[in-house]
């Protein structure tokens, strides 16, 4: 039987109560967590850890990544980063029940990995680029929605993740076959995310993109012949952001829609970080080190229309780096309102089809666009509680709690004070197991990004 180890003395955001508390003591057993008290704990032979002065929080958890798209080196990142927990929304279907066994069992360092198997497009197909297919499968009718979704369900997936391309009668008929079986998110653009909340779908990625076409003026909106590969769909886009009235009517029944079915928002805001950060700030931030080299070959060859530039490893391909600021500013007023009205929010990042920022810290610049919006402690709760609720996996994670897995952070700063003080993690628990966060990163690949002045 594996010693058990009284954690004492913390300051606790327990990723479900409205504020911390302090002088608690956290009995683990093995994997889990068996008793959280305000008062000490007496547990005869058992390890005691003073944390005095540090804050225990749960591990984040990061609802939208792709591993497929990334080096199983980097897996350990997420650690060094906090995040304990995250979920594959698309790879190819061997890969990701791959990944996932591997680290779950341990077998490979790295978080609780939940999967939905492939992007589900529809008829059309959202990319032809052969680094990004292997995120991709295709349901082109309704009458293909049984063998398709039945194999998925079959093979054990967590979820199921509707496509770009995929219309409204699919993702209906998607939607009714699974009959909640699984939890159902959408990346979506021929279907509207009205059409999708009405049918009963549990979330939607992308605050930039899935409710686009419900909240933009009409003559901004794209149609069902709009392809995210080329430029002018993301300048559309950027351009009808900014220009929406996100007090108008279409946003008003939006929100409603979104707040009565309790659908959950997956925000990626962080698609538009090199916005919020400037280019400057960006081409100095350490984190580029972190950037997996299957991400930089990839950026590599976008040289050929980019040309050799400075920041051509953080360059998102069709907008440039620092542009989108105001854009984001009513992506993040949306998710306030969606929020504020009793809507559920939950973060994620993209990272592995985005290259920076990188895998974990990806989450971190996340929180830190989410607080901006929804306050810190709503923030912290949206990539613990709340994400693990949409994964249904809310008795074992996202809070710390007794009969939950010891997936915990302890920091030396105060997130609620600042959620940037994340950035003080001392020590990442998964399954009661300690990771040191600057070891785990001193062991992933890295590389010399030009022009990044280290000290």
């Amino acid at each position: 039987m594996a010693q058990a180890t009284v954690f004492a003395n913390a300051r606790l955001i327990d990723g479900l109560s409205a504020s911390a508390r302090t002088g608690v003591s956290i009995l683990v057993e093995g994997e889990r967590i068996r008793q959280v008290s305000e008062k000490p704990i007496a547990a005869t032979g058992a390890k005691v850890v003073d944390l005095a002065g540090k804050t225990v929080l749960p591990g984040l958890i990061d609802t939208h990544i792709h591993t497929v798209m990334m080096d199983a080196e980097c897996f350990p990142l997420f650690l060094a980063a906090g995040v304990t927990t995250a979920r594959d929304v698309g790879g190819r279907l061997d890969l990701v029940l791959q990944n996932r066994a591997d680290l779950n069992s341990g077998k490979k360092l790295g978080p609780r990995l939940f999967v939905c198997g492939p992007l589900l497009d529809g008829p059309g197909a959202s990319f032809e680029n052969p680094g990004f297919t292997i995120m991709l499968d295709r349901v082109q009718s309704v009458a293909a929605v049984p063998d398709k979704i039945g194999s998925l369900l079959a093979a054990g997936v967590d979820g199921i993740k509707c496509y770009f391309t995929m219309t409204a009668d699919i993702v209906r008929e998607v939607i009714r076959f699974v009959d909640k079986r699984v939890p159902i998110t959408g990346h979506l653009g021929y279907c509207s995310s009205m059409d999708a909340i009405d049918a009963g779908i549990d979330g939607l990625e992308h605050v930039w993109i899935s409710p686009y076409n419900d909240i933009c003026a009409l003559d901004m909106r794209f149609g069902n012949d709009a392809s995210m590969m080329k430029k002018e769909f993301w300048t559309r886009t950027l351009a009808g952001w900014e220009a929406a009235d996100l007090n108008g009517e279409r946003a008003r029944q939006w929100i409603a829609a979104m707040v009565e079915q309790q659908v959950h928002m997956g925000t990626t805001l962080d698609l538009l970080w090199t916005a919020k950060a400037g280019a400057a700030a960006c081409l100095q931030d350490a984190d580029r080190k972190l950037i997996p080299p299957a991400a930089l070959a990839r950026q590599a060859k976008m040289k050929k229309f980019l040309g050799d530039r400075p920041d051509w490893d953080i360059h998102p391909g069709f907008y440039d780096v620092g542009e989108g600021g105001k854009a984001l500013e009513k992506h993040q007023e949306l998710v306030r309102l969606l929020h504020s009205s009793g809507g559920r929010v939950v973060g994620g990042t993209d990272c592995g089809a985005l290259a920076y920022p990188p895998p974990g810290f990806a989450l971190l610049r996340e929180i830190e666009l989410l607080a901006e919006a929804i306050g810190n402690m709503a923030a912290l709760q949206a990539v613990t509680s709340v994400a693990a609720n949409y994964l249904r996996a809310g008795q074992d994670i996202g809070a710390i709690a007794p009969g939950r897995y010891a997936d915990f952070l302890v920091v030396a700063g105060d997130p609620l004070r600042d959620v940037r003080e994340l950035r003080t993690l001392e020590t990442t628990y998964r399954g009661g197991v300690a990771h040191d966060p600057q070891a785990l990163i001193r062991n992933a690949p890295q590389h010399q990004p030009a022009g990044l002045h280290t000290h």
